[in-house]
């Protein structure tokens, strides 16, 4: 079912419409990113290098011609370098990386501790786990100096990071979120059955692993891929959508998430074109007509409550059982023969007759173009139109709904599914990793930087050894080499 690749991306500008106004965008990141952000998102303390990655993957889409703006950039290459020695400091010495600075534990209190058992005389207070690995090597990646992206993963335990990953797998193929090490009971998997944890997992294999194979220098034992592909392919919902098992309520952020992860598994190593290939392991989802099907099914026409002559409220009180607003209305008998207002606005919901929400025409979209079936979500304009008439803000930025304030996490989806569009302006974006295709050229460039450093130190201790093997003692110099 795989669409012509050629069509996968807008050929002509989405116009006419309303306009992104970059200037004032910028004008909110910045804000963002040298003030304090404001008292709302202290909910969010266990989450700052997600807050972080929100922020600098935007500035970075808004930035295409970074190069060409040296004289003045909004990041300077003093603050990337501080940047990314905070998102270093998150790292945990037995792999991953914490989601927060209130989560990092001194490293003088791992003295003790072996990585591979977490056995101490005190366990450690910190914690990595899935969601703040990724956002921290996604920072990594989006940090790097212009000058040299091969040392963007300069300071990554790759090793450490590729075992703990493979201890967060489930015996189901499922992933968790962090692990915890129970006396007498071995590792402990927390963090519930959520399809985000698989995504997350694809995605850091995908970003450090590399084609090594086994008893090569840099090679750690895998996950078990099939395993995961399989949990994956079985929580397909009657309906065609995606939840945490087949017998839940699917989700449209699920359904990005599982095709995402599906793809990031057999997807080379090395990105030659755009769009990529379709993944092999999606053609063995069950029922891809019915998820195609699903996921279109996510727009609908958006109602302005306030011109509307219907109730403003689905709910007879008055009172919304939702926690957000009531932004579209349900046809009813005295409005069902109403034409659809001139310009019609699409907007889309994660679930089924729920609200419009900025993220959901994200996750939708870059869903349908991991599948190569972007052309199938149908006219940019209407959508387009949603968003900057109805979702950006006057001061920058993107609200969760029409009318609401903005916050980081939605006004950076805003701008990725705008990208996805084609917004002129902007960096073209990768729908499986959520950057900058640029930023995906980082990734590859640094992966390779790491797996070359492993083979030169495979060498180095392949002399060493020889050398011990010679001598038959080993010199006082060679203490602490790790040589047995």
């Amino acid at each position: 079912m795989a669409a012509d690749t050629d069509t996968d991306t807008p050929t002509e500008p989405p116009s006419p419409g309303p306009a992104l106004d970059i200037d004032r965008q910028l004008k909110y990141w910045k804000m963002c990113l040298q003030s304090p952000l404001p008292h709302h998102y202290l909910s969010n303390e266990g989450n700052r290098v997600a807050l972080a990655y929100f922020i600098i993957n935007s500035i970075a889409i808004l930035t295409p011609n970074t190069n060409n703006n040296t004289e003045n950039p909004l990041i300077t290459p003093q603050d990337r370098r501080k940047l990314r020695q905070w998102v270093l400091s998150h790292q945990h010495p037995g792999g991953g990386f914490s989601p927060s600075s209130s989560l990092v534990f001194p490293l003088q209190g791992y003295e003790q501790w072996a990585p591979e058992t977490a056995s101490q005389t005190t366990e450690p207070a910190g914690m990595a786990n899935a969601p703040g690995t990724l956002f921290a090597l996604q920072l990594l990646a989006l940090l790097a100096d212009e000058d040299g992206p091969e040392g963007a993963f300069d300071g990554v335990d790759r090793v450490q990071t590729l075992r703990w990953l493979r201890r967060l797998q489930r015996e189901d193929g499922s992933f968790g979120e962090v692990l915890r090490l129970l006396p007498s009971q071995g590792w402990f998997i927390g963090g519930g059955y959520d399809m985000r944890y698989c995504y997350i997992a694809a995605s850091i294999r995908w970003m450090l692993r590399g084609g090594v194979k086994e008893g090569e220098p840099g090679w750690v034992e895998d996950f078990d891929t099939e395993k995961l592909a399989r949990y994956i392919l079985s929580s397909q919902t009657y309906d065609g959508g995606f939840a945490g098992s087949s017998q839940e309520e699917p989700h449209a952020g699920y359904a990005y998430c599982a095709i995402s992860a599906l793809s990031l598994l057999d997807r080379p190593l090395e990105t030659t074109t755009h769009p990529l290939p379709p993944s092999p392991l999606l053609s063995r989802i069950r029922d891809l007509p019915a998820l195609i099907h699903w996921l279109t099914s996510r727009q609908f026409i958006y109602l302005d409550p306030a011109s509307s002559d219907s109730p403003p409220s689905n709910n007879p009180d008055n009172e919304s059982d939702e926690e957000d607003p009531v932004n579209f209305l349900l046809p009813s008998l005295s409005s069902i023969s109403i034409s659809p207002p001139d310009p019609i606005l699409i907007a889309s919901n994660g679930r089924t007759n729920k609200v419009a929400d900025t993220c959901y025409t994200w996750w939708v979209l870059a869903a349908l173009s991991n599948l190569s079936q972007l052309p199938l979500f149908g006219d940019w304009l209407p959508a387009r139109r949603f968003l900057l008439e109805k979702m950006a803000h006057r001061i920058g930025g993107f609200s969760k709904y029409p009318g609401g304030p903005p916050d980081v996490y939605h006004s950076c989806f805003g701008l990725t599914v705008m990208s996805l569009m084609g917004e002129p302006g902007l960096r073209k974006l990768d729908g499986g990793l959520a950057v900058p295709e640029e930023t995906v050229k980082v990734i590859e460039k640094a992966r390779g930087e790491l797996l070359k450093r492993a083979r030169t130190e495979g060498k180095r201790m392949e002399v060493v050894e020889l050398g011990v093997m010679m001598r038959g003692t080993r010199p006082g110099w060679l203490k602490g080499v790790g040589v047995n």
